[in-house]
């Protein structure tokens, strides 16, 4: 049915559209975090670190490289502004947060004593469920440390997460990523020590020259190491700097790897993983747990054709999402602090609301690998020939209470999710895709 791969994957929707100043919903988005949120909605809290370390060329995030250290504590204040302002929110006074997420970035770079205070004025701030994940991202050579994880475990850090991307050491000079295999190592080791609930790691796969025995080797030390899960992910070109892309076409740097070998990976690494005791829990992670950890759950709303979850977002290019619109904060840092420090909720875009807000749990149902069926609503906005055409060509089937992605079906998610958009929505995301090609270096936010 498909025959060339969608180039970008989303993991927000709606989509952002417009500048709040300018959105002629920007009223009603207003007045949604005046409204008391209805006590069945599950809330994330997300919040978003923007500095790194060093800058890998493939990163899509919005980060800053700023080793400052002056910059990082006027940062934590006014990100701990940012969160006291938006608890004391109706909605959010009156949401239970389910799971915290620290994402950029590296939330790592930070001190041990910034990370602390950032933590103690959330749980200070906000209504926190009793059985709360807190997730914590950073990257080797500042994670690692005993002291940053000594920390985390003491203020209720059950899950943390790194960016492995790959044990190919020429692939990883080729991408600078700072971080060394002995980093890798070191925090292996000290987590262990720590005994967190889950330790995650991040690798990519589609890589420029990357063959199959690059893919299995990756696999086979994965498995050494013995980490609880990995979210595997398809590396998108949008964010590659325009020097990288003409190495790329000067034959410097290996080209990036046809369709038909992308899928022989993809094909690899699920075969490699499932094979050995992993679950593919959701798409493209894979855990020795039988579900997806719940910031992604609550994030992609809530679970197989729901939309009801919420986000909470604080921090420089945080997003969220409540009463069916998506928002993100500044992704420029210092007019993120300038506008927390005036007292300003520092939104910079939001999105339109959907037609049918059922249509948000159909579009992230690819993420979920299945829909229920008692998600009728959700199910109503998926067109019934777009249905039948995917149960044809066997990238889905069909169960008693539910419709599943086959494992045919599982290298074309990109492509179904958008399938799936609103055509507002669509269109929004084809105009995204056009200005991405035409600018090297994007930073997108997601893959």
């Amino acid at each position: 049915m498909y025959t060339s791969y969608f180039p970008l994957t989303y993991y927000f929707y709606p989509l952002l559209e417009l500048e709040l100043k300018a959105h002629p919903d920007k009223g009603r988005f207003a007045g949604s975090f005046e409204k008391i949120v209805d006590k069945s909605t599950e809330t994330l809290l997300y919040v978003h670190i923007p500095y790194c370390q060093d800058m890998c060329r493939f990163c899509p995030f919005h980060v800053r490289v700023d080793k400052d250290l002056s910059v990082y504590e006027r940062y934590t204040n006014a990100l701990c502004l940012d969160i006291v302002n938006t608890s004391r929110k109706p909605r959010a006074e009156s949401s239970l947060i389910k799971a915290i997420y620290f994402g950029g970035g590296s939330p790592s770079v930070l001190s041990p004593q910034q990370i602390a205070k950032i933590l103690s004025t959330i749980k200070t701030s906000f209504n926190i469920s009793d059985d709360v994940e807190i997730s914590f991202e950073g990257e080797p050579k500042t994670l690692g440390d005993p002291y940053r994880l000594e920390v985390l475990k003491e203020h209720g850090v059950g899950r943390i997460s790194f960016g492995l991307q790959t044990y190919d050491e020429n692939l990883r000079t080729t991408f600078n990523i700072a971080a060394t295999l002995q980093d890798i190592e070191t925090l292996r080791r000290n987590s262990q020590e720590f005994k967190f609930n889950e330790v995650n790691v991040d690798m990519m796969y589609n890589l420029p020259g990357q063959d199959i025995n690059h893919v299995r080797n990756d696999i086979r030390r994965f498995l050494q190491d013995d980490f609880d899960s990995v979210d595997y992910y398809n590396l998108h070109y949008f964010a590659f700097p325009p020097k990288f892309v003409r190495e790329m076409d000067e034959g410097k740097v290996p080209p990036k790897p046809s369709d038909d070998i992308m899928i022989a990976l993809f094909e690899e690494i699920k075969s490699g993983l499932t094979s050995n005791g992993y679950n593919n829990v959701a798409d493209q992670v894979y855990s020795k747990k039988e579900n997806v950890c719940e910031y992604f759950r609550l994030l992609w709303g809530g679970g197989s054709g729901d939309h009801s979850a919420e986000t909470l977002a604080v921090g420089s290019s945080a997003r969220g999402y409540i009463d069916g619109f998506s928002y993100m904060k500044y992704g420029n840092v210092n007019k993120y602090m300038e506008s927390v420090e005036a007292g300003d909720d520092a939104i910079e875009k939001i999105s339109s609301r959907l037609s049918k807000p059922e249509n948000r749990g159909a579009v992230l149902f690819p993420k979920f690998l299945q829909i229920d069926k008692q998600r009728e609503l959700a199910l109503n906005t998926i067109s019934p020939k777009l249905l039948a055409d995917w149960l044809s060509a066997g990238l889905i089937f069909e169960e008693s209470n539910s419709f599943k992605v086959s494992e045919k079906g599982k290298v074309w998610t990109n492509n179904m999710t958008v399938d799936l958009f609103e055509a507002a929505q669509r269109d929004v995301g084809d105009r995204a895709v056009i200005a991405l090609s035409n600018k090297a270096g994007t930073r997108t936010g997601n893959f």
